[in-house]
């Protein structure tokens, strides 16, 4: 093996450690949101059995999770 073999070799596993890496970052990142969504469920769950939530806070609180998932038209003036 000769040394420009071992130095394409050693770029490739550094490549290879940084994709993983950035995988890696993207998974965690999901699972937290995840996790979060998960979490603000349950609340809404539990706030469906307890009579001192009214309707109308169930709606703001789904209103709320929405917002996440579409943004306002007006979060897209910078296209």
């Amino acid at each position: 093996m000769t040394p420009s073999d071992a130095n394409g070799r050693f770029k490739k596993l550094r490549d290879l450690r940084e994709k993983l890496c950035k995988q890696k970052s993207v998974l965690d990142k999901d699972l937290k949101d995840r996790e979060w969504l998960v979490d603000q469920l349950k609340t809404l769950h539990d706030m469906t059995d307890v009579d001192a939530y009214s309707k109308d806070d169930i709606k703001d609180r789904l209103a709320d999770l929405l917002c996440v998932f579409e943004p306002s038209e007006d979060d897209d003036d910078d296209e």
